[in-house]
């Protein structure tokens, strides 16, 4: 085997155990700053830290971010799809420190124009953040207020 295709290949290698297994050497952009509440240290936006039970329409999914009150906040909303996926992104790449958050499933979102999506970010088989909304008939909420 040529030196280049093994170094390539050790790379590679490197690069996949990283992506899958890999802690940030970054400071974790992600913290706790109030039972319950999960924030995204850059930007500021708060995630509601344990996702709700599932439910099985947006109707039932925009009700229950309404009435959701958490730490003194009630103004939570259902995230949009590319909030949703910049969540996961993050967490793939180890971006959240010692900080677990159950990701697997539907989750709800609510776009501009009032039709809420339900789906789910699948991992590919690469483990890396690479990710496709795949919709589903049921899902979680995980509110975000900004």
């Amino acid at each position: 085997m040529k030196k280049s295709l093994m170094t390539c290949l050790v790379l590679a290698f490197a690069v996949t155990l990283i992506g899958c297994a890999g802690m940030s050497t970054q400071t974790p952009r992600y913290a706790i700053t109030a039972p319950g509440i999960l924030q995204d240290t850059d930007s500021g936006q708060m995630w509601q830290l344990e996702r709700s039970k599932r439910f099985k329409t947006y109707k039932e999914a925009q009700a229950f971010v309404e009435q959701l009150t958490l730490g003194g906040y009630d103004d939570w909303r259902l995230p949009t799809i590319y909030e949703l996926y910049d969540l996961n992104y993050l967490f793939d790449l180890h971006q959240n420190g010692t900080i677990t958050l159950d990701r697997e499933g539907n989750y709800w979102s609510g776009e501009k124009d009032g039709d809420g999506i339900i789906g789910a970010w699948a991992i590919s088989d690469q483990c890396g953040p690479s990710r496709e909304y795949y919709t589903g008939k049921a899902g979680y909420v995980r509110a975000v207020r900004q």
